[in-house]
Protein backbone atom coordinates (compact mmCIF):
# COMPACT_ATOMS: atom_id res chain seq x y z
CA UNK A 1 0.00 0.00 0.00
CA UNK A 2 2.61 2.04 0.96
CA UNK A 3 4.26 1.63 -2.19
CA UNK A 4 1.26 2.38 -4.34
CA UNK A 5 1.09 6.01 -2.53
CA UNK A 6 4.59 6.72 -3.45
CA UNK A 7 3.78 5.77 -7.05
CA UNK A 8 0.34 7.92 -7.08
CA UNK A 9 2.57 10.56 -5.26
CA UNK A 10 5.52 10.64 -7.96
CA UNK A 11 2.79 10.88 -10.76
CA UNK A 12 0.60 13.34 -8.75
CA UNK A 13 3.45 15.73 -8.48
CA UNK A 14 4.62 15.37 -12.40
CA UNK A 15 1.21 16.13 -12.78
CA UNK A 16 1.24 19.28 -10.97
CA UNK A 17 3.73 20.44 -12.64
CA UNK A 18 3.09 19.29 -16.25
CA UNK A 19 -0.89 20.92 -15.62
CA UNK A 20 1.31 24.25 -14.47
CA UNK A 21 3.77 23.72 -17.83
CA UNK A 22 0.39 23.42 -20.14
CA UNK A 23 -1.16 26.10 -19.02
CA UNK A 24 2.31 28.21 -19.36
CA UNK A 25 2.61 26.77 -22.85
CA UNK A 26 -1.15 27.70 -23.83
CA UNK A 27 -0.28 31.36 -22.18
CA UNK A 28 2.58 31.46 -24.13
CA UNK A 29 1.09 30.23 -27.51
CA UNK A 30 -2.36 32.29 -27.15
CA UNK A 31 -0.25 35.37 -26.55
CA UNK A 32 1.79 34.87 -29.71
CA UNK A 33 -1.44 35.25 -31.44
CA UNK A 34 -1.90 39.12 -30.28
CA UNK A 35 2.05 39.49 -30.61
CA UNK A 36 2.10 38.15 -34.05
CA UNK A 37 -0.77 40.63 -34.59
CA UNK A 38 1.33 43.32 -33.76
CA UNK A 39 5.26 42.36 -34.81
CA UNK A 40 4.51 40.05 -38.05
CA UNK A 41 5.91 36.82 -39.00
CA UNK A 42 9.25 38.61 -39.85
CA UNK A 43 9.10 40.27 -35.95
CA UNK A 44 8.19 36.50 -34.68
CA UNK A 45 11.67 35.37 -36.76
CA UNK A 46 13.79 38.24 -34.77
CA UNK A 47 11.79 37.56 -31.36
CA UNK A 48 12.71 33.76 -32.15
CA UNK A 49 16.38 34.36 -32.76
CA UNK A 50 16.64 36.52 -29.83
CA UNK A 51 15.22 33.52 -27.80
CA UNK A 52 17.66 31.30 -29.06
CA UNK A 53 20.91 33.01 -27.92
CA UNK A 54 18.67 33.56 -24.77
CA UNK A 55 17.90 30.02 -24.21
CA UNK A 56 21.48 28.53 -24.51
CA UNK A 57 22.79 31.41 -22.15
CA UNK A 58 19.64 30.24 -19.56
CA UNK A 59 21.17 26.59 -20.01
CA UNK A 60 24.98 27.54 -19.17
CA UNK A 61 23.67 29.70 -16.03
CA UNK A 62 20.46 28.13 -14.41
CA UNK A 63 18.62 25.36 -16.86
CA UNK A 64 21.22 22.35 -15.07
CA UNK A 65 20.75 23.62 -11.50
CA UNK A 66 16.79 22.57 -10.79
CA UNK A 67 17.55 19.07 -11.50
CA UNK A 68 20.73 19.14 -9.86
CA UNK A 69 19.58 20.80 -6.50
CA UNK A 70 16.75 18.15 -6.92
CA UNK A 71 18.45 15.15 -7.33
CA UNK A 72 20.88 16.60 -4.36
CA UNK A 73 18.31 18.01 -1.96
CA UNK A 74 16.32 14.23 -2.81
CA UNK A 75 19.26 12.12 -2.15
CA UNK A 76 19.91 14.27 1.55
CA UNK A 77 16.66 14.20 2.23
CA UNK A 78 16.53 10.09 2.08
CA UNK A 79 19.17 9.91 3.99
CA UNK A 80 17.86 12.39 7.44
CA UNK A 81 21.33 15.18 6.53
CA UNK A 82 18.98 18.16 6.67
CA UNK A 83 22.00 19.84 7.53
CA UNK A 84 23.58 19.77 4.13
CA UNK A 85 19.93 19.94 2.64
CA UNK A 86 20.87 23.78 4.32
CA UNK A 87 24.52 23.94 2.65
CA UNK A 88 23.47 22.45 -0.85
CA UNK A 89 21.00 25.28 -1.57
CA UNK A 90 23.32 28.42 -0.11
CA UNK A 91 26.03 27.38 -2.03
CA UNK A 92 23.96 26.54 -4.91
CA UNK A 93 22.59 29.91 -4.82
CA UNK A 94 26.31 31.45 -4.67
CA UNK A 95 27.23 29.22 -7.54
CA UNK A 96 23.71 30.43 -9.80
CA UNK A 97 24.24 33.66 -9.17
CA UNK A 98 28.11 33.77 -10.53
CA UNK A 99 27.03 31.83 -13.30
CA UNK A 100 23.99 33.71 -14.10
CA UNK A 101 26.12 37.11 -13.88
CA UNK A 102 29.04 35.70 -16.36
CA UNK A 103 25.91 34.65 -19.27
CA UNK A 104 24.84 38.04 -18.93
CA UNK A 105 27.15 39.59 -19.37
CA UNK A 106 27.95 37.21 -22.18
CA UNK A 107 24.84 38.10 -24.02
CA UNK A 108 24.65 41.38 -23.08
CA UNK A 109 28.11 42.81 -25.04
CA UNK A 110 28.36 39.64 -27.38
CA UNK A 111 24.47 40.69 -28.69
CA UNK A 112 25.91 41.78 -32.07
CA UNK A 113 27.70 39.47 -32.52
CA UNK A 114 25.73 36.25 -32.10
CA UNK A 115 22.46 37.64 -33.67
CA UNK A 116 24.47 38.75 -36.57
CA UNK A 117 27.35 36.89 -36.94
CA UNK A 118 26.59 33.51 -35.54
CA UNK A 119 22.40 33.31 -36.78
CA UNK A 120 23.00 35.67 -40.04
CA UNK A 121 19.68 38.38 -37.83
CA UNK A 122 21.31 41.13 -36.95
CA UNK A 123 18.10 43.09 -36.22
CA UNK A 124 17.88 40.46 -33.29
CA UNK A 125 20.57 42.56 -31.27
CA UNK A 126 18.42 44.66 -29.48
CA UNK A 127 16.17 41.89 -28.21
CA UNK A 128 19.54 40.08 -26.94
CA UNK A 129 20.60 42.75 -25.07
CA UNK A 130 17.17 43.42 -23.39
CA UNK A 131 16.92 39.75 -22.21
CA UNK A 132 20.62 39.78 -20.83
CA UNK A 133 19.22 40.67 -16.96
CA UNK A 134 16.74 37.79 -17.42
CA UNK A 135 19.35 35.41 -16.90
CA UNK A 136 20.36 36.46 -13.92
CA UNK A 137 17.07 36.31 -12.29
CA UNK A 138 17.04 32.78 -13.48
CA UNK A 139 19.78 31.43 -12.15
CA UNK A 140 17.92 32.29 -9.13
CA UNK A 141 15.39 31.07 -9.67
CA UNK A 142 16.45 27.87 -11.12
CA UNK A 143 18.11 26.71 -8.01
CA UNK A 144 15.01 27.47 -5.78
CA UNK A 145 12.74 25.79 -7.75
CA UNK A 146 14.70 23.05 -7.85
CA UNK A 147 15.13 22.77 -4.37
CA UNK A 148 11.34 22.54 -3.71
CA UNK A 149 11.17 19.61 -6.40
CA UNK A 150 13.98 17.81 -3.95
CA UNK A 151 11.23 17.96 -1.45
CA UNK A 152 9.07 15.94 -3.40
CA UNK A 153 6.47 19.18 -4.01
CA UNK A 154 5.89 20.82 -7.49
CA UNK A 155 3.53 22.76 -6.24
CA UNK A 156 6.21 26.15 -5.97
CA UNK A 157 7.57 25.50 -8.82
CA UNK A 158 3.97 25.09 -10.98
CA UNK A 159 2.60 28.01 -9.25
CA UNK A 160 5.31 30.87 -10.14
CA UNK A 161 5.59 29.41 -13.69
CA UNK A 162 2.14 29.92 -14.34
CA UNK A 163 2.26 33.68 -12.59
CA UNK A 164 5.26 34.40 -14.83
CA UNK A 165 3.63 33.61 -17.92
CA UNK A 166 1.01 35.57 -16.58
CA UNK A 167 3.21 38.89 -15.91
CA UNK A 168 5.14 38.04 -19.15
CA UNK A 169 2.28 37.85 -21.34
CA UNK A 170 0.96 41.45 -19.74
CA UNK A 171 4.00 43.58 -20.08
CA UNK A 172 5.50 42.10 -23.72
CA UNK A 173 2.57 42.83 -25.60
CA UNK A 174 2.28 46.56 -23.95
CA UNK A 175 6.01 47.23 -24.34
CA UNK A 176 5.66 45.34 -28.17
CA UNK A 177 2.69 47.86 -28.89
CA UNK A 178 4.99 50.68 -27.77
CA UNK A 179 8.68 49.75 -29.45
CA UNK A 180 6.43 48.91 -32.71
CA UNK A 181 5.40 52.17 -32.58
CA UNK A 182 8.15 53.61 -31.72
CA UNK A 183 9.64 51.51 -34.75
CA UNK A 184 7.58 53.29 -37.05
CA UNK A 185 9.36 56.72 -36.15
CA UNK A 186 12.43 55.36 -36.17
CA UNK A 187 11.78 53.72 -40.00
CA UNK A 188 10.34 56.72 -40.85
CA UNK A 189 13.51 58.52 -40.39
CA UNK A 190 15.19 56.30 -42.19
CA UNK A 191 16.74 53.81 -39.63
CA UNK A 192 17.86 50.61 -40.97
CA UNK A 193 16.35 48.79 -37.75
CA UNK A 194 12.45 48.28 -39.11
CA UNK A 195 9.22 48.54 -36.78
CA UNK A 196 9.40 44.37 -36.31
CA UNK A 197 12.62 44.55 -34.76
CA UNK A 198 11.74 47.80 -32.36
CA UNK A 199 8.71 45.46 -31.47
CA UNK A 200 10.43 42.05 -31.12
CA UNK A 201 12.94 43.70 -28.22
CA UNK A 202 9.91 45.06 -26.73
CA UNK A 203 7.93 41.40 -26.40
CA UNK A 204 11.53 40.68 -24.31
CA UNK A 205 10.90 43.08 -21.63
CA UNK A 206 8.02 40.80 -20.15
CA UNK A 207 10.26 38.14 -19.83
CA UNK A 208 12.42 39.50 -17.35
CA UNK A 209 9.51 41.25 -15.11
CA UNK A 210 7.64 38.03 -15.33
CA UNK A 211 10.48 35.47 -13.86
CA UNK A 212 11.32 38.62 -11.40
CA UNK A 213 7.75 38.21 -10.33
CA UNK A 214 8.15 34.37 -9.94
CA UNK A 215 11.80 34.93 -8.43
CA UNK A 216 9.99 37.08 -5.57
CA UNK A 217 7.22 34.80 -4.88
CA UNK A 218 9.28 31.59 -4.41
CA UNK A 219 11.31 33.33 -2.29
CA UNK A 220 8.73 34.42 -0.56
CA UNK A 221 7.35 30.63 -0.04
CA UNK A 222 11.08 29.45 1.41
CA UNK A 223 11.03 32.44 3.92
CA UNK A 224 8.16 30.39 4.99
CA UNK A 225 9.51 27.78 5.28
CA UNK A 226 12.80 28.34 6.67
CA UNK A 227 11.84 28.04 10.06
CA UNK A 228 11.15 24.47 9.06
CA UNK A 229 13.95 24.10 7.83
CA UNK A 230 15.85 25.07 10.82
CA UNK A 231 14.07 23.13 13.35
CA UNK A 232 14.92 20.20 10.92
CA UNK A 233 18.61 21.17 11.32
CA UNK A 234 18.82 20.94 14.87
CA UNK A 235 17.69 18.00 15.28
CA UNK A 236 19.56 16.49 12.78
CA UNK A 237 21.78 13.71 13.89
CA UNK A 238 24.04 12.50 10.94
CA UNK A 239 27.40 12.73 11.51
CA UNK A 240 28.10 13.97 8.15
CA UNK A 241 28.65 17.19 7.82
CA UNK A 242 30.09 18.25 3.92
CA UNK A 243 32.13 21.35 3.88
CA UNK A 244 31.40 24.01 1.45
CA UNK A 245 34.04 23.14 -1.03
CA UNK A 246 32.86 19.52 -1.51
CA UNK A 247 29.17 20.64 -1.38
CA UNK A 248 30.17 23.32 -4.60
CA UNK A 249 32.50 20.04 -6.12
CA UNK A 250 29.27 18.30 -5.78
CA UNK A 251 26.91 20.91 -7.21
CA UNK A 252 29.19 21.61 -10.20
CA UNK A 253 29.88 17.32 -10.60
CA UNK A 254 26.26 16.72 -11.01
CA UNK A 255 25.34 20.11 -12.67
CA UNK A 256 27.72 20.26 -15.66
CA UNK A 257 26.85 16.54 -17.59
CA UNK A 258 23.16 17.90 -16.70
CA UNK A 259 23.82 21.24 -18.53
CA UNK A 260 26.33 19.92 -21.46
CA UNK A 261 23.49 16.89 -22.02
CA UNK A 262 20.72 20.38 -22.26
CA UNK A 263 22.80 22.46 -24.13
CA UNK A 264 23.97 19.53 -27.18
CA UNK A 265 19.88 18.74 -26.81
CA UNK A 266 19.14 22.58 -27.47
CA UNK A 267 22.00 23.99 -29.42
CA UNK A 268 20.15 21.92 -32.04
CA UNK A 269 17.82 24.61 -32.62
CA UNK A 270 21.00 27.06 -32.70
CA UNK A 271 22.44 25.07 -35.42
CA UNK A 272 19.09 24.34 -37.47
CA UNK A 273 18.79 27.95 -37.16
CA UNK A 274 22.22 28.95 -38.40
CA UNK A 275 22.49 26.01 -41.22
CA UNK A 276 19.42 27.47 -42.60
CA UNK A 277 20.18 31.26 -42.64
CA UNK A 278 23.20 30.28 -44.48
CA UNK A 279 21.26 28.49 -47.04
CA UNK A 280 18.67 31.32 -47.49
CA UNK A 281 21.60 33.73 -47.68
CA UNK A 282 21.61 37.73 -46.90
CA UNK A 283 19.82 38.45 -50.08
CA UNK A 284 16.86 36.62 -48.93
CA UNK A 285 16.82 38.41 -45.14
CA UNK A 286 13.31 39.21 -45.05
CA UNK A 287 12.07 35.97 -46.52
CA UNK A 288 14.59 34.06 -43.96
CA UNK A 289 13.05 36.10 -41.14
CA UNK A 290 9.63 34.88 -42.06
CA UNK A 291 10.25 31.74 -43.24
CA UNK A 292 12.10 30.88 -39.40
CA UNK A 293 8.61 32.80 -38.14
CA UNK A 294 6.54 30.30 -39.08
CA UNK A 295 8.50 27.77 -37.90
CA UNK A 296 9.52 28.82 -34.25
CA UNK A 297 6.31 31.04 -33.87
CA UNK A 298 3.66 28.83 -34.89
CA UNK A 299 5.53 25.10 -35.06
CA UNK A 300 7.37 24.99 -31.93
CA UNK A 301 5.05 26.86 -30.05
CA UNK A 302 2.32 24.54 -30.78
CA UNK A 303 4.21 21.12 -30.28
CA UNK A 304 5.94 22.70 -27.39
CA UNK A 305 2.75 22.18 -25.10
CA UNK A 306 2.85 18.23 -25.28
CA UNK A 307 6.17 18.81 -24.84
CA UNK A 308 5.77 20.36 -22.22
CA UNK A 309 4.37 17.55 -19.79
CA UNK A 310 7.11 15.20 -20.52
CA UNK A 311 9.49 18.35 -19.63
CA UNK A 312 7.11 18.48 -16.07
CA UNK A 313 7.19 14.36 -15.56
CA UNK A 314 11.59 14.23 -16.06
CA UNK A 315 12.04 17.27 -13.28
CA UNK A 316 9.77 14.69 -11.11
CA UNK A 317 11.01 11.49 -12.60
CA UNK A 318 14.79 12.64 -11.37
CA UNK A 319 14.54 13.41 -7.95
CA UNK A 320 12.30 10.52 -7.64
CA UNK A 321 15.07 7.95 -9.35
CA UNK A 322 17.37 9.13 -7.52
CA UNK A 323 15.94 8.80 -4.16
CA UNK A 324 15.03 5.25 -4.81
CA UNK A 325 19.30 4.72 -5.86
CA UNK A 326 20.17 6.49 -3.59
CA UNK A 327 19.01 3.86 -1.00
CA UNK A 328 19.97 1.12 -3.52
CA UNK A 329 16.55 0.43 -4.46
CA UNK A 330 17.30 -0.42 -8.38
CA UNK A 331 14.20 -2.19 -8.87
CA UNK A 332 12.09 0.74 -7.43
CA UNK A 333 13.74 3.02 -9.47
CA UNK A 334 13.30 1.35 -12.82
CA UNK A 335 9.49 0.74 -11.71
CA UNK A 336 9.18 4.50 -11.55
CA UNK A 337 10.91 4.87 -15.24
CA UNK A 338 8.78 2.36 -16.79
CA UNK A 339 5.22 4.44 -15.33
CA UNK A 340 7.71 7.84 -16.58
CA UNK A 341 7.91 6.09 -20.28
CA UNK A 342 4.38 4.48 -20.26
CA UNK A 343 2.68 7.82 -19.23
CA UNK A 344 4.10 9.98 -22.13
CA UNK A 345 3.97 7.33 -24.42
CA UNK A 346 0.35 7.78 -23.82
CA UNK A 347 -0.05 11.27 -24.35
CA UNK A 348 3.14 12.12 -26.82
CA UNK A 349 2.03 9.16 -29.58
CA UNK A 350 -1.47 10.68 -29.90
CA UNK A 351 -0.54 14.46 -29.62
CA UNK A 352 1.36 14.09 -32.37
CA UNK A 353 -1.00 12.29 -35.18
CA UNK A 354 -3.67 14.78 -33.46
CA UNK A 355 -1.21 18.08 -34.82
CA UNK A 356 -0.46 16.13 -37.99
CA UNK A 357 -3.94 15.60 -39.42
CA UNK A 358 -5.62 19.24 -37.62
CA UNK A 359 -2.44 21.00 -38.34
CA UNK A 360 -4.32 23.52 -40.75
CA UNK A 361 -7.51 24.18 -38.50
CA UNK A 362 -5.52 24.29 -35.18
CA UNK A 363 -3.13 27.13 -37.11
CA UNK A 364 -6.32 28.79 -38.46
CA UNK A 365 -8.16 28.90 -35.29
CA UNK A 366 -4.94 30.52 -33.26
CA UNK A 367 -3.43 32.25 -35.96
CA UNK A 368 -6.28 33.94 -37.68
CA UNK A 369 -4.53 37.38 -39.15
CA UNK A 370 -2.39 34.67 -41.29
CA UNK A 371 -1.48 32.55 -44.15
CA UNK A 372 -1.07 29.33 -42.00
CA UNK A 373 -0.44 27.07 -45.25
CA UNK A 374 3.36 27.05 -44.68
CA UNK A 375 3.08 26.61 -40.96
CA UNK A 376 0.88 23.68 -41.92
CA UNK A 377 2.90 21.93 -44.05
CA UNK A 378 5.64 22.07 -40.92
CA UNK A 379 3.63 20.76 -38.84
CA UNK A 380 3.05 17.84 -41.31
CA UNK A 381 6.58 17.35 -42.19
CA UNK A 382 7.89 17.45 -38.28
CA UNK A 383 5.24 16.16 -36.18
CA UNK A 384 7.34 13.43 -35.40
CA UNK A 385 9.10 16.08 -32.86
CA UNK A 386 6.54 15.61 -30.01
CA UNK A 387 7.46 12.12 -29.86
CA UNK A 388 11.05 12.40 -29.98
CA UNK A 389 11.65 15.01 -27.51
CA UNK A 390 8.85 13.78 -25.27
CA UNK A 391 10.39 10.32 -24.68
CA UNK A 392 14.07 11.92 -24.78
CA UNK A 393 12.77 14.41 -21.84
CA UNK A 394 12.43 11.37 -19.78
CA UNK A 395 14.38 9.15 -20.39
CA UNK A 396 17.62 11.96 -19.72
CA UNK A 397 15.83 12.08 -16.67
CA UNK A 398 15.86 8.62 -15.63
CA UNK A 399 19.79 8.30 -16.57
CA UNK A 400 20.47 11.29 -14.51
CA UNK A 401 18.30 10.37 -11.61
CA UNK A 402 20.25 6.67 -11.97
CA UNK A 403 23.69 8.86 -11.27
CA UNK A 404 24.47 8.05 -15.12
CA UNK A 405 25.02 11.55 -16.03
CA UNK A 406 27.43 10.77 -19.11
CA UNK A 407 25.32 8.17 -20.99
CA UNK A 408 22.56 11.32 -22.30
CA UNK A 409 25.80 13.36 -23.25
CA UNK A 410 26.89 10.27 -25.54
CA UNK A 411 24.24 9.49 -27.10
CA UNK A 412 23.05 13.34 -27.88
CA UNK A 413 26.55 13.38 -29.41
CA UNK A 414 25.92 10.17 -31.31
CA UNK A 415 22.67 12.17 -32.53
CA UNK A 416 24.10 14.85 -33.48
CA UNK A 417 26.73 13.73 -35.51
CA UNK A 418 24.31 12.04 -37.53
CA UNK A 419 21.35 14.83 -37.70
CA UNK A 420 24.19 17.64 -39.14
CA UNK A 421 24.71 15.68 -42.48
CA UNK A 422 21.52 15.04 -42.39
CA UNK A 423 20.23 18.73 -42.46
CA UNK A 424 22.75 19.49 -44.59
CA UNK A 425 21.46 17.26 -47.40
CA UNK A 426 17.72 17.92 -46.76
CA UNK A 427 18.83 21.93 -47.29
CA UNK A 428 22.00 21.69 -50.11
CA UNK A 429 21.55 18.97 -51.90
CA UNK A 430 17.47 18.18 -51.83
CA UNK A 431 16.52 22.05 -51.46
CA UNK A 432 13.98 20.93 -48.75
CA UNK A 433 14.22 24.16 -47.90
CA UNK A 434 12.31 24.72 -44.24
CA UNK A 435 10.39 21.69 -44.12
CA UNK A 436 13.59 19.82 -44.68
CA UNK A 437 14.31 21.50 -41.36
CA UNK A 438 11.32 20.49 -39.62
CA UNK A 439 11.94 16.72 -40.48
CA UNK A 440 15.37 16.75 -39.20
CA UNK A 441 14.80 18.54 -35.80
CA UNK A 442 12.01 15.54 -35.30
CA UNK A 443 14.75 12.73 -36.51
CA UNK A 444 17.14 14.43 -33.73
CA UNK A 445 14.60 13.62 -31.66
CA UNK A 446 13.50 9.97 -32.26
CA UNK A 447 17.58 9.33 -32.42
CA UNK A 448 18.57 10.19 -29.00
CA UNK A 449 15.76 8.71 -27.23
CA UNK A 450 16.11 5.32 -28.58
CA UNK A 451 19.59 5.37 -28.26
CA UNK A 452 19.05 6.41 -24.29
CA UNK A 453 16.77 3.73 -23.74
CA UNK A 454 19.26 1.49 -25.13
CA UNK A 455 21.79 2.64 -22.17
CA UNK A 456 18.98 2.21 -19.70
CA UNK A 457 18.47 -1.24 -20.98
CA UNK A 458 22.07 -1.81 -20.74
CA UNK A 459 23.35 0.01 -18.04
CA UNK A 460 20.23 -0.67 -15.63
CA UNK A 461 18.89 -3.94 -16.70
CA UNK A 462 15.76 -1.66 -17.79
CA UNK A 463 13.32 -3.91 -20.06
CA UNK A 464 10.94 -1.81 -21.95
CA UNK A 465 7.65 -3.35 -22.29
CA UNK A 466 6.37 -2.77 -25.83
CA UNK A 467 3.16 -3.84 -26.47
CA UNK A 468 0.67 -1.93 -24.25
CA UNK A 469 3.34 1.00 -23.84
CA UNK A 470 3.71 1.26 -27.97
CA UNK A 471 1.52 -1.35 -29.70
CA UNK A 472 -1.74 -0.91 -27.80
CA UNK A 473 -1.21 3.22 -27.64
CA UNK A 474 -0.52 3.46 -31.38
CA UNK A 475 -3.40 1.55 -32.35
CA UNK A 476 -5.81 4.00 -30.41
CA UNK A 477 -3.73 6.81 -31.15
CA UNK A 478 -4.21 5.61 -34.98
CA UNK A 479 -7.89 5.38 -34.49
CA UNK A 480 -8.39 8.11 -32.75
CA UNK A 481 -6.68 10.79 -35.28
CA UNK A 482 -8.52 9.21 -38.25
CA UNK A 483 -11.87 9.72 -36.38
CA UNK A 484 -11.22 13.25 -35.84
CA UNK A 485 -9.70 14.03 -39.29
CA UNK A 486 -13.24 12.32 -40.61
CA UNK A 487 -15.64 14.33 -38.03
CA UNK A 488 -13.71 17.61 -38.54
CA UNK A 489 -14.16 17.09 -42.11
CA UNK A 490 -17.77 15.94 -41.80
CA UNK A 491 -18.63 18.83 -39.78
CA UNK A 492 -16.64 21.52 -42.01
CA UNK A 493 -18.43 20.24 -44.96
CA UNK A 494 -21.83 20.62 -43.59
CA UNK A 495 -20.51 24.56 -43.03
CA UNK A 496 -19.93 24.56 -39.27
CA UNK A 497 -17.07 26.67 -39.50
CA UNK A 498 -13.29 26.22 -38.52
CA UNK A 499 -14.21 26.97 -34.51
CA UNK A 500 -17.20 25.01 -34.22
CA UNK A 501 -15.97 21.70 -35.95
CA UNK A 502 -12.82 22.17 -34.24
CA UNK A 503 -14.02 22.02 -30.63
CA UNK A 504 -16.59 19.34 -31.05
CA UNK A 505 -13.99 17.03 -33.13
CA UNK A 506 -11.49 17.43 -30.07
CA UNK A 507 -13.87 17.00 -27.62
CA UNK A 508 -14.91 13.69 -29.92
CA UNK A 509 -11.18 12.99 -30.06
CA UNK A 510 -10.45 12.87 -26.56
CA UNK A 511 -12.97 10.41 -25.70
CA UNK A 512 -12.62 8.16 -28.48
CA UNK A 513 -9.32 7.81 -27.30
CA UNK A 514 -10.02 7.13 -23.37
CA UNK A 515 -12.55 4.56 -24.46
CA UNK A 516 -9.60 3.37 -27.06
CA UNK A 517 -6.97 2.60 -24.60
CA UNK A 518 -8.99 1.21 -22.23
CA UNK A 519 -10.52 -1.37 -24.51
CA UNK A 520 -6.91 -2.32 -25.66
CA UNK A 521 -5.88 -2.34 -22.35
CA UNK A 522 -3.07 -0.32 -22.79
CA UNK A 523 -3.96 1.29 -19.20
CA UNK A 524 -4.85 -0.99 -16.27
CA UNK A 525 -7.44 0.68 -13.22
CA UNK A 526 -4.69 1.06 -11.38
CA UNK A 527 -2.44 2.97 -13.41
CA UNK A 528 -5.63 4.90 -14.21
CA UNK A 529 -5.81 5.58 -10.39
CA UNK A 530 -2.52 6.84 -9.95
CA UNK A 531 -2.82 9.80 -12.92
CA UNK A 532 -4.30 13.28 -11.71
CA UNK A 533 -7.83 12.80 -10.85
CA UNK A 534 -7.16 9.28 -11.64
CA UNK A 535 -10.31 8.34 -8.94
CA UNK A 536 -12.88 9.94 -11.01
CA UNK A 537 -11.43 8.82 -14.08
CA UNK A 538 -11.79 4.81 -12.83
CA UNK A 539 -15.02 5.28 -11.50
CA UNK A 540 -16.32 7.01 -15.22
CA UNK A 541 -14.39 3.90 -16.80
CA UNK A 542 -16.45 1.21 -15.15
CA UNK A 543 -19.81 2.57 -15.20
CA UNK A 544 -19.36 2.56 -19.17
CA UNK A 545 -17.47 -1.11 -18.95
CA UNK A 546 -14.34 0.23 -20.39
CA UNK A 547 -11.73 -1.34 -18.04
CA UNK A 548 -10.73 -4.86 -19.37
CA UNK A 549 -9.53 -7.71 -16.93
CA UNK A 550 -5.46 -8.37 -17.95
CA UNK A 551 -4.86 -12.13 -18.62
Amino acid sequence: MADNRKKTNFIAQGGILALAGIISRIIGMLYRIPLMNIIGEQGSGIYSTAYDIYNIMLLISSYSLPMAVSKMVSAKLSLKQYRNVRRVLLVSLAFGAALGLAAAALMYFGASFLAGSVLSMPRAALAVRLLAPTVFIMGMLGVLRGFFQGHGTMVPTAVSQILEQIIHVGVSIAAASLLFNRGLEKEAAGSTMTAPAYGAAGATIGTGVGALAALLFVGFIFLLYRKTLNRRCLRDVSDVTDSPLSTLRTVAVTAIPILISATIANIVNVLDHGVFGAYMGAEQMDLYETLWGAYSGKFIVLTNVPIAIATALSSSTLPAVSAHMAQNDREGAMKKAASAIHFIALVAIPASLALAVLAKPCLDLLFRSTDNSQAAQIMMAGFTVVIGYSLSAVSVGILQGSGLFWEPIKNYIISLVIHMPLLALALFVLHGGILGVAVCNASFGLCSSVLNILSMHRRLGYHQELKRTIGRVSIASVIMAAAAYGIYRGLFALHLGNTVSLLVCAVSALLIYFAMILLLGAVNEEELRSMPKGGALAALARRLHLLRQEA
